[in-house]
């Protein structure tokens, strides 16, 4: 018997995004910690990756529909909210007794919206999922009002009602691990692309929620601003999980800034050193919140690689989406790193409002100064619930598709250029960064190494592959 399935909706590659695609890299952190959190509170969760698995709609509503299942929850970003609710219309028509529930950010930040363009689904879930999803199937198992379950949207007849927000869970160690075990195959279907791998087997990780910075074009629907974090213990203790029962060799981080919880960060650093724990693992930062002793600390606790999200190599640029970071701190930033001897990867983006040919220029002499080794330039898109989403209309021509929005498809063009500026200038800053001496050395050493020789090989000659040919 279970009670609810959770599902991770098929995913359709196109255009660019199939070009650049190196598999399904990431678990879905959100249907994990739901399915945990579900099990200890006395439920029967079990979870759908469609996308890993490779399944199709038909294939994921059969697989559903063979739980025989009271409740749906499907989590969906922006680009599969489509893919959710033709899921709900499919289980609908087969089993109309099943309750559809969607969650994620896109219906967090658009709510009435998507409710009133998707009638097949049947309560949203906005905001932070876990103790809101156990109120809520509690309530409607017995048959009691919704309406008294924070932090959600459903309907009551023809009418949408909203619920008062969920506050956010202040200490998130209440959790229980993510329930790894209820994934497919770890070791097949959640590996990294090369760029972010340094031993395998590798796993992705959040151990922190919430982003403290205001960037324009991030969207915090599900966390906001309000950042809480787990225990260096919670932390250390998944990865002890994590390497005894699955063989893990390195870990990614995937959360919005690792290194900006510093007290953190240390009792980590100091565990992992203390204890001899065999783990070597990357992470994001911001360019202000390093320096030199934190970076030694991270290198002797495993730290191999920082990403770095820099944006733009004009500062003016930078200025606009309220990135609050210089150039100059971004090079020493930069030269600390690679003095620690830790891999630089800069995360950078075309197609910024206000952006000219001049200032993909700058960037593109940026990039190719600094002490970057691993280099990824996106497209900017205005993602519902961001800033920059209510005001794009007036710095371009915005194509408000939901189902292509993602990092590799120009939506956004700015005013003054076009979608094949955009499209050539990114590929040229690939072809001025990585051909050269330095780059080609760096990741044929990379290669080398035998465990990884041969993703390094294929992800490498994909990505290749996409530099070289014409759009």
């Amino acid at each position: 018997m279970v009670d609810i399935v959770l599902v991770y909706p098929p995913v359709s590659l196109g255009g660019r995004y199939k070009k650049v695609a190196t598999g399904h890299e990431v678990a879905p952190q959100p249907l994990i910690y739901l399915a945990a959190y579900l099990r200890e509170n006395n439920f029967k969760p079990q979870i759908i990756d469609s996308n890993a698995l490779g399944l199709n709609h038909e294939e994921t509503v059969k697989k559903i529909l063979s739980y025989n299942p009271r409740y749906v929850g499907i989590t969906s970003p922006t680009m599969l909210i489509s893919a959710a609710a033709k899921l709900s219309q499919m289980i609908k028509c087969l089993n109309p007794g099943v309750v559809t529930i969607v969650g994620g950010p896109h219906i967090t930040a658009v709510p009435d919206e998507t409710m009133k363009m998707y009638p097949d689904i049947d309560i949203g879930v906005l905001g932070e999922g876990e103790i809101t999803l156990v109120e809520l199937i509690n309530t409607l198992d017995k048959r009691a009002d919704i309406g008294k379950v924070d932090g959600i949207i459903f309907r009551d007849g023809a009418e949408l009602k909203k619920t008062a927000q969920r506050e956010f869970i202040k200490d998130i160690d209440i959790l229980p691990f993510p329930a790894w075990d209820m994934l497919p195959d770890l070791l097949a279907h959640y590996q990294q692309s090369a760029a972010r791998i340094n031993r395998i087997p590798n796993i992705s990780l959040v151990s922190s929620r919430g982003c403290p910075f205001k960037c324009i074009f991030c969207a915090r629907n599900v966390f906001g601003n309000t950042t809480r974090t787990h225990s260096a213990g919670y932390v250390i203790n998944e990865i002890k999980y994590l390497i005894n029962k699955y063989k893990i060799k390195s870990a990614s981080f995937e959360d919005e800034n690792f290194v900006v919880y510093r007290s953190r960060l240390i009792e980590f650093c100091n565990r992992v050193i203390e204890e001899k724990i065999d783990i070597t693992w990357d992470c994001a930062s911001n360019i202000n919140a390093i320096n030199p002793e934190i970076l030694s600390l991270m290198k002797k606790a495993g730290c191999w690689q920082i990403n770095y999200g820099i944006e733009s190599g004009s500062q003016r640029i930078l200025d606009f989406i309220k990135k609050d970071i210089r150039l100059e701190k971004v090079n020493e930033a930069l030269k600390m790193t690679k003095n620690a001897g830790i891999v630089t990867k800069g995360y950078f983006i075309i197609g910024h409002p206000t952006e000219t040919l001049e200032s993909i220029q700058e960037t593109i002499d940026f990039i190719k100064k600094i002490d970057l080794d691993v280099f990824q330039m996106s497209f900017m898109i205005p993602l519902p619930g961001t800033e920059f989403y209510s005001i794009a209309s007036r710095y371009g021509e915005f194509n408000n598709d939901w189902d292509n929005m993602n990092i590799w498809t120009p939506l956004f063009i700015p005013s003054g250029l076009t979608r094949a500026d955009l499209e050539k200038e990114s590929k040229r800053a690939y072809r001025e960064f990585y051909f050269r001496r330095a780059p080609i050395a760096t990741y044929l050493k990379r290669m080398a190494r035998s465990t990884n020789f041969f993703k390094f090989f294929k992800d490498g000659f994909k990505i290749l592959k996409f530099i070289l040919e014409n759009d």
